[in-house]
């Protein structure tokens, strides 16, 4: 066997010892994240679902003062709603289903190299990547996002959906479709007026938040630019210049 084939051979058992362990330890673990299935998309459905009654999007607490961030804040900016609305009528199955989709499609479009593999992998196998998927976490839907966006680079802008990962929304952004899209976005976050000084003092009343807060998430976001890096087929030919630097 040549080298490259035994790296190959290596990168792929690698990734499927990944891959076991990621299923070990889903199984071990299976009643703790029984009971974690769909918090986070029962809790910003449910909160869509008072907004539209009336109601308020975000918490009383989290406007009055400071608070300590856990679990049943609302987090998510206002523009988000967009997202949360239908689904307060849409099936509850299309909520993870269609990031999964997006997100296959990029990987069987990109077809990463096998050396690739072990990094994916990993960014699969690490433990809120799980976790995020298990409770619904509007995350998933950034990471779509960014799946869609290493194709056709303007859909990276919908990470913006998660601020605190704004670096990943600027892949693409020597594109004019990129632009277009961030134009739109600003746009159709308008019409949510103050609901955005509401948010803006949620977060600066927050406590144990902030970047940092989202770091455990950027294996996930990196898991569509890791094939992106090591793909072996070229994006549409309308759409290859984030092959150049796409952000």
């Amino acid at each position: 066997m040549t080298r490259s084939a035994v790296l190959a051979w290596s990168a792929i058992a690698a990734a499927i010892v990944l891959v076991l362990i990621d299923l070990f330890d889903l199984v071990m673990n299976a009643t703790t994240l029984q009971g974690q299935l769909g918090v986070d998309y029962r809790l910003y459905i449910d909160s869509a679902t008072r907004w539209l009654s009336g109601g308020p999007y975000f918490e009383p607490y989290q406007l009055a003062g400071p608070y300590q961030i856990s679990a049943g804040d609302i987090l998510y900016p206002p523009v988000s709603l967009l997202l949360f609305v239908p689904f307060t009528f849409l099936p509850a199955v299309l909520w993870w289903l269609l990031p999964a989709a997006a997100v296959g499609w990029s990987i069987a479009r990109l077809r990463p190299k096998p050396l690739v593999w072990p990094l994916l992998a990993l960014c699969a196998a690490w433990p809120p990547t799980l976790v995020k998927i298990v409770t619904g976490n509007p995350v998933i839907w950034a990471v779509a996002a960014m799946a869609l966006g290493v194709v056709y680079a303007w859909p990276s802008v919908l990470v913006l959906i998660k601020p605190s990962l704004f670096p990943f929304a600027l892949f693409g952004i020597r594109r004019k479709a990129w632009w277009l899209a961030l134009g739109v976005f600003v746009l159709v976050s308008l019409p949510f007026g103050s609901l955005w000084i509401d948010w803006i003092h949620s977060v600066l009343n927050s406590q144990g938040g902030g970047l940092a807060y989202s770091s455990l998430e950027i294996p996930m976001l990196a898991f569509p630019i890791i094939a992106w890096l090591g793909r072996t087929r070229s994006v549409p030919s309308s759409d290859r210049r984030p092959d150049r630097g796409g952000g």
